[in-house]
Formats: C-alpha cells, sequence, structure tokens
C-alpha cells in the first residue's frame, strides 16, 4: 500500500482525517487505514499539539488488511495539500508499528535486580494413593 496516495479530507464532524487512497467514485471516497489528526494549543506554553490516532485502533480488528472507510463525498472537504514528512511518518508509524528493538545495556557492571514472584520455601509434597 506505500504505493497508494495519501490524502487529506475533513469528515462530517470537523475531524482532519488522512489515509490512503484505496478507491474513489464520483460520490464516495474510500481510504485505507485512516488516521484522525487532532490539533490543540498546549496551556502551559501557547505551542501547539499535534496527536494522531487511528479511526479505529487495530486491536479491534479481527484482519488488520480490512481496515478501508468509504466517505460521500456530499459530506467531506476534500485537500490537495501535501502533507509535511513528519505527519506521513506518523501516520506509518500507527499503521506499521514496529516497536524499537532495545540492545542490552553493556558495560554497566551491574548485575540487574531479580524480583521474586513466589517464596523459596518448598511446599511440602501431597501423599498421593495408589
Amino acid at each position: 500500500m506505500a504505493d497508494k496516495k495519501i490524502k487529506t479530507i475533513v469528515d462530517h464532524i470537523g475531524r482532519t482525517v488522512v489515509g490512503k487512497v484505496s478507491a474513489e467514485t464520483k460520490n464516495s471516497l474510500t481510504l485505507f487505514n485512516p488516521v484522525i489528526i487532532h490539533v490543540q494549543p498546549d496551556q502551559q506554553t501557547g505551542q501547539l499539539q499535534v496527536q494522531s490516532f487511528p479511526y479505529i485502533f487495530m486491536e479491534f480488528l479481527k484482519d488488520k488488511d480490512k481496515n478501508n472507510w468509504t466517505f460521500d463525498k456530499s459530506s467531506i472537504s476534500v485537500s490537495d495539500v501535501e502533507l509535511d514528512e513528519r505527519i506521513i511518518s506518523q501516520y506509518e508509524n500507527i499503521n506499521n508499528p514496529n516497536p524499537p528493538i532495545q540492545e542490552p545495556q553493556q558495560g554497566t557492571g551491574e548485575e540487574p535486580e531479580v524480583i521474586k514472584l513466589f517464596d523459596d520455601e518448598e511446599e511440602p509434597e501431597l501423599a498421593t494413593s495408589k
């Protein structure tokens, strides 16, 4: 899906939505894995905060390859803007989550703390009948 065009729309309740176009007709636009872009001011700094989250969380989907959403063109605004690479990167990270591989830290010379989940005391054996 990486070769599909990413489109930006504003849906019928005013949310900015970004997704890869999977189909388009005269009356509708279908986006694959749409993501909502939410912008709000930070009360402390006055700067804008940009958050993005999926239209529906992948954990809820049985088949992650079936996440197409069709929008009626009469109830959305479609844009031809080209998105900044940072937004596209956020979009890709949400839809293709690859957790970073954490390398074990070397050179500290300290052993990691062991957490005991159970007492080390042995439990008495149960008698069994034969």
